[in-house]
């Protein structure tokens, strides 16, 4: 039983699958700073959580990461969204180091001489099952362009990598 549970997560949490979303997240950031690859550690652990990717999905335009924060503040119920957003970054940094290589050696990305991630192209005809990832990708990266990288971290509780 327990190998089959481990199979199943192993093809949820396929690199080629989950490249995309990275893909997307920058397409739409498009490197607005220094050492922006530390970012690539929030997305999957934030737009595939169901709980913050419902928000990201519906998102409107004035959004902004503090509202993101506080979105289920304002309707009174408990924030679920980011529960556990430290042990899911840890959890994801594998798979995360696993699709910004496959992205490198697609020519999807490049990383720069500062850490900033350059966005070159996407290629990628998407599967069905991650169309709602990516437009919660697109938005999470429309959220980030106005933060400052080390108040993100601050702002969601990320202590370390």
């Amino acid at each position: 039983m327990s190998k089959t549970i481990d199979n199943i997560y192993t093809l949820y949490n396929n690199p080629f699958l989950l490249t995309p979303i990275i893909v997307k997240f920058y397409e739409s950031y498009k490197g607005k700073q220094s050492k922006d690859l530390l970012l690539a550690y929030l997305v999957l652990p934030i737009v595939l959580y169901e709980e913050s990717s419902k928000v990201l999905i519906t998102k409107n335009k004035n959004r902004e990461l503090r509202t993101f924060i506080n979105y289920e503040k304002e309707k009174h119920k408990k924030n679920n969204k980011l529960f556990g957003l430290p042990d899911r970054v840890d959890e994801y940094k594998k798979i995360t180091n696993l699709c910004i290589q496959y992205a490198i050696d697609r020519g999807n990305l490049k990383i720069e001489d500062d850490l900033s991630i350059l966005f070159l192209k996407n290629d990628f005809l998407n599967d069905n099952t991650i169309i709602h990832f990516l437009k919660a990708s697109e938005n999470f990266a429309e959220m980030l362009k106005k933060e400052k990288l080390m108040h993100i971290y601050l702002k969601l509780g990320i202590k370390n990598l």
